[in-house]
């Protein structure tokens, strides 16, 4: 299965790295937040621990990621989508995170703002990606992958 494999390899740096996105972004309770390329669904999980499954939506372009993410977060809206093209309407986050996919997306400039499109005015965009001079692949040192948010 796509999802167990990519939770032994990547899965155990997202679990780690989801709790200090979630707290980067500002995430509280009342907020309706959307987790953009949320694969088998690590940030889903931190968000539903801290705003439960009716305040969270996620959607990732891989069938097999969607379908893990259904099963492991129930309530949650899961979507197949590409970043680049969300399938909700303008406004309707107070946030949206992006944890690890940036540089996965065909176009990262519109995958970015179509993030902020859903995100309304005041809310927040955040997103992390690995430091290009470190990654899983080169290294087992655990630091923490460049971020970047930003309030509209």
């Amino acid at each position: 299965m796509a999802a167990d494999a990519y939770d032994r390899f990547m899965g155990r740096y997202s679990r780690q790295l989801s709790p200090q996105l979630a707290d980067f972004a500002g995430i509280r309770p009342g907020q309706r937040v959307l987790d953009v390329g949320c694969g088998p669904g690590a940030l889903t999980a931190e968000l539903v621990a801290r705003l439960g499954p009716m305040a969270v939506s996620a959607v990732d372009p891989s069938a097999p990621f969607v379908a893990a993410a259904r099963l492991r977060n129930p309530g949650v809206d899961v979507e197949q989508a590409a970043g680049e093209d969300l399938p909700f309407p303008g406004g309707a986050f107070d946030a949206a995170l992006a944890q690890l996919v940036v540089h996965f997306m065909s176009d990262p400039d519109a995958g970015l703002s179509e993030m902020r499109r859903v995100t309304r005015l005041g809310g927040v965009v955040a997103a992390c990606v690995w430091d290009h001079g470190w990654t899983p692949m080169s290294s087992m040192n655990p630091s923490l992958p460049d971020r970047a948010r930003a309030t509209w």
